[in-house]
């Protein structure tokens, strides 16, 4: 069985209403009105809009690892959609990734049929 990119979903559930909330606050007046007349204005927009860059440059570059790792490995599914997963659902998918290189390593190291396939999967450790 194969090792889905994408985490439960609960963490998905989490990440929609955490990002969504906060890209909604810093883009809509209506949304940071709702948002002050519920928690008050402890925390500025800007702080928010800061929390919601921070978060996609960190997705980015979550994702731009996932992709060069998932390639290295040469796993099944494409590299891209390990990716496109860790753009959008954050580092619970890296642990994942994490779990079918090793189920790959796996799979490869137990059915080596020669000494140089047996080579080449303890390479990709």
């Amino acid at each position: 069985m194969d090792v889905s990119p994408r985490p439960s979903l609960l963490w998905r559930l989490f990440v929609i209403a955490g990002v969504g909330s906060s890209v909604a606050v810093t883009v809509s007046d209506d949304a940071w009105a709702k948002w002050k007349s519920v928690f008050g204005a402890t925390i500025p927009p800007d702080t928010i809009k800061t929390i919601a860059t921070g978060t996609a440059g960190v997705h980015v570059a979550e994702a731009s690892f996932a992709y060069g790792s998932a390639r290295r490995a040469g796993l099944d599914r494409p590299a891209r959609r390990w990716a496109l997963s860790t753009l959008l659902w954050g580092f619970p998918t890296l642990r994942r990734l994490k779990k079918a290189k090793k189920k790959n390593l796996v799979q490869s190291v137990c059915c080596a049929s020669t000494r140089d396939d047996l080579l080449e999967g303890l390479r990709r450790l």
